[in-house]
């Protein structure tokens, strides 16, 4: 059997989950794996061109994207901008499907659904269709009738599905497709406070935040910052923060389990995949100035949910940090709460889905 797995470039989350899904197949399964980016088929340069105006967009104008995001997220599923949003791509995503021919096809970026929903509608012999959604809440453009199986990240997604009357086949919450590291290397004795920057340096203010950690740093943890592939950034910190270890470049995925599994306290951004990887890895996990849109929606979970914690000041987040580092209680609470929500596994249950449905033949 063949499966066709399509991610974006935008954003570094649809890739890693694109890439845990095909590894998950290949350890465990005879199925062959092809991962493609449309955008990218369709012209390379605009694909980066478009995939860096996005993260520029996200650093310097988030206010600007999480207006547009709350303007189209509750809409009706059936509407004008799903259309328009999935018409980009469609005649190569018809062309791979007929060059590829495969068993069935995975959507781990939103328009794809809508492109693959499209293609069903004008009678095009679409295969066995699987969206996986890849936040801890899901914009209305990640619904369309007719996918044989929706992943879903929680039973909050779920019932947002229900309520907005999307018809498919089932419905499997499984979490977030993320490297089985983040189960493996879990440590009981945690000795670091991890601030992570993101793998392309969007995590807001980490400077305040690290003014903020040295200045509470007790003398039994660490502080390290991961300061992703953002060189300037790592320059900029680099001598103004004697007490914290800097760490450039972008990690291997059993390098950031190592970090995270040994961290009493995750300081970061809330994109989906790090928070699934903060969930797996038991690690608190204190979300500093959400930027709009789904990360907002996924520091709101981990907070509804009382596995994590959030700050918009630089003086808020000094108070949150002094109680989190004081109060054992508030400590053991988040993790007994963490444990409830961690979906261990995570990508080889989808993988098993989408196995087994293949297998039946429906």
């Amino acid at each position: 059997m063949k499966i066709l797995i399509l991610t974006s470039s935008f954003g570094g989350g649809h890739n890693s989950v694109a890439k845990a899904l095909r590894r998950a197949f290949e350890e465990h399964s005879s199925v062959k794996v092809r991962v493609e980016d449309v955008y990218h088929l369709m012209n390379p340069k605009v694909n980066r061109f478009n995939a860096r105006l996005y993260v520029s967009m996200m650093k310097y104008l988030p206010k600007a994207y999480g207006l547009f995001y709350d303007l189209t997220y509750d809409r009706e599923k059936d509407n004008i901008f799903n259309t328009l949003f999935s018409l980009p791509g469609l005649r190569k995503l018809e062309e791979l499907l007929e060059e590829e021919k495969p068993d069935g096809v995975v959507a781990v970026y939103p328009t794809y659904a809508g492109m693959l929903k499209i293609l069903k509608r004008r009678g095009f012999p679409v295969p066995k269709s699987f969206v996986v959604i890849t936040d801890f809440v899901a914009h209305v453009q990640w619904f369309h009738d007719h996918m044989d199986v929706y992943f879903l990240p929680s039973k909050e997604v779920e019932f947002h599905l229900y309520r907005k009357g999307v018809l498919c086949q089932k419905v499997e919450v499984t979490g977030i497709p993320i490297n089985p590291e983040f189960d493996l290397h879990r440590r009981e004795e945690r000795d670091l406070i991890l601030i992570s920057a993101g793998m392309f340096g969007m995590t807001p203010a980490v400077e305040e935040i690290c003014e903020v950690v040295q200045s509470l740093l007790p003398k039994n943890l660490r502080g390290v910052v991961l300061c992703g592939a953002d060189s300037r950034l790592c320059h900029r910190l680099r001598g103004k923060f004697s007490r914290l270890e800097l760490v450039q470049g972008v990690l291997s995925h059993e390098e950031m389990a190592k970090f995270m599994g040994r961290s009493a306290l995750l300081i970061s951004k809330a994109g989906g995949i790090t928070t699934s990887e903060a969930l797996s890895a038991e690690t608190p996990h204190l979300v500093y100035k959400p930027l709009p849109g789904q990360e907002y929606y996924n520091a709101l979970y981990l907070l509804k949910n009382e596995a994590g914690m959030v700050a918009h000041t630089k003086e808020e987040l000094a108070r949150v940090l002094r109680v989190f580092l004081t109060k054992e209680e508030l400590r053991e609470g988040l993790r007994e709460n963490i444990r409830r929500l961690r979906k261990p596994h995570s990508a080889l249950s989808v993988a098993r889905g989408i196995d087994d449905v293949l297998r039946r033949g429906g």
